[in-house]
């Protein structure tokens, strides 16, 4: 009986460190980006619309290419997604990591 009362007290208490690590690690700051590059980032902005047309447009040229090879959804992604990505979705003055992980890719492959 006491081995099974001190086994449910050890249960409970690992749960509640792990609850409570859970809590201090949300608590850490996140690092925020300095005026001079959010001022930066205005320009780096406009000259990314720009690369988000351009690259728009050369998918649309490269679209037969892409459809015989096979590889439309990557050049979709890599010539239009991710240019629009960087230019609409980034936060101001973030320019490293600025990619959300693809959680769909198997890292078995």
């Amino acid at each position: 009986m006491n081995r099974a009362k001190s086994v449910k007290i050890i249960m409970i208490g690992s749960l509640l460190l792990a609850l409570t690590a859970a809590q201090v690690s949300a608590a850490i700051p996140e690092e925020h980006p300095g005026a001079f590059s959010m001022i930066i980032d205005v320009p780096v902005r406009v000259l990314g619309i720009g690369l988000a047309l351009v690259g728009t447009a050369f998918f649309i040229v490269a679209l037969p290419f892409a459809l015989t090879s096979g590889s439309t959804g990557d050049a979709w992604d890599a010539l239009v997604v991710e240019p629009f990505q960087f230019t609409f979705s980034r936060p101001l003055g973030k320019f490293e990591e600025w990619k959300v992980p693809d959680e769909t890719t198997d890292s078995a492959e």
